[in-house]
């Protein structure tokens, strides 16, 4: 171990996308960095996550994690783990979980930790009970109700259980709403006097992008309204194709791609959404928004019930119901004073629940047990 308690850490990562999962790891990285300890990723250097994680000056390491290479990547992990001698072992999705967790575990490493950031459940078979119980000696969920399957349909104990969801920075100002919503609007060719309604999303068909598009279809006709649809992802082009064969005004549909700097967005819209149906933990759209003091409806699945307190902090509505989607943004653009209840009470369950700092800490302690 290094000096002074600080952790020699090494995170493992398959997906070469771009999304929440990723953009935890990154952060989660550079939180650890500052606190002094050293942090390592071994991911396949054709991934966002490697890049990203090469210009901040991270020590990458490149290993392509597939299923047929599990065997090669065994080795290759024993190799590394042996030379670095890391006192923890931070794994992310299954193939690179398989090869990491086997290494660490014949090499005897203190921690050896398996992140489990969606809520499809985890099939009870022997092997990912090795996985789980065996092979790694501390799981981190990102919402309660994926520690619950854990627990039920593996066995995995509730002192190897840790549920710690995605945190949110609340460190910069906000910009000014009127102003920056002004500049978006413009920048999209969107009429400032509609109600905006935002998906902030990586797109992908889960994510339920389809659903609130059909909602939005009824809600157009009866006040003037905007869908802002912010993110790419591996659904964008089905989506863009769906959306050109739809009856849809095409000028109030505003696809505008992955935005670096999403906060910008979540001041200019009025009502955030997302519909997943199903793999969904607790969603960073829904915290950003709420933290952003706009309000966020959201499906009742997987970790997003866990942040909404219906009708409190924010509207739940049932997994595909259009109709649902469209009562929710209804009563939001009805009534003022539900907007500003809403906001208000979102803001401060943020604040005092769901920031990054609270994320990181509590981390650090399943690190430095």
């Amino acid at each position: 171990m290094l000096s002074d308690n600080k952790l020699k850490i090494i995170h493992t990562e398959a997906s070469p996308h771009w999304g929440g999962q990723e953009i935890r790891i990154f952060e989660e990285m550079k939180w650890f960095r500052e606190q002094g300890h050293e942090m390592i990723l071994v991911a396949p250097e054709d991934g966002t996550l490697f890049k990203r994680c090469k210009e901040e000056g991270f020590q990458v390491i490149s290993v392509y994690f597939t299923k047929p290479r599990t065997f090669l990547n065994i080795l290759k992990m024993l190799w590394v783990l042996w030379r670095l001698k890391p006192d923890v072992v931070a794994t992310h999705s299954s193939t690179d979980s398989w090869a990491a967790l086997i290494a660490a575990y014949l090499l005897k490493i203190r921690k050896r930790i398996r992140y489990r950031h969606v809520s499809a459940p985890v099939s009870g078979n022997f092997l990912n009970k090795m996985q789980y119980k065996i092979f790694a000696n501390g799981i981190i969920t990102t919402a309660e109700c994926i520690k619950k399957q854990i627990n039920q349909d593996l066995g995995v104990r509730n002192d190897r259980l840790h549920n710690i969801f995605t945190g949110i920075s609340v460190k910069d100002n906000l910009p000014d709403r009127k102003s920056i919503r002004a500049l978006v609007c413009k920048k999209h060719s969107i009429h400032e006097n509609d109600f905006i309604i935002g998906i902030i999303s990586v797109i992908r068909g889960w994510k339920g992008h389809r659903y609130i598009v059909q909602a939005f279809e009824q809600i157009s006709s009866i006040f003037p309204s905007t869908l802002l649809i912010v993110g790419g992802g591996p659904g964008y082009n089905s989506l863009v194709k769906y959306l050109k064969n739809s009856k849809l005004d095409q000028e109030k549909i505003k696809m505008v791609g992955h935005q670096d700097n999403t906060t910008e967005y979540y001041r200019t819209i009025d009502v955030c959404a997302l519909a997943s149906y199903k793999n969904e933990g607790v969603p960073q759209c829904g915290l950003r928004s709420m933290f952003a003091e706009t309000p966020f409806i959201g499906s009742n699945i997987g970790g997003i019930p866990e942040i909404i307190l219906d009708n409190q902090n924010g509207i739940n509505f049932e997994s595909k119901d259009v109709t649902g989607i469209v009562d929710a943004i209804r009563k939001l653009e009805a009534s003022e004073e539900t907007r500003k209840k809403i906001i208000q009470n979102a803001k401060s369950w943020v604040l005092n629940n769901a920031t990054s700092d609270i994320q990181y800490n509590k981390c650090l302690k399943v690190f430095s047990r």
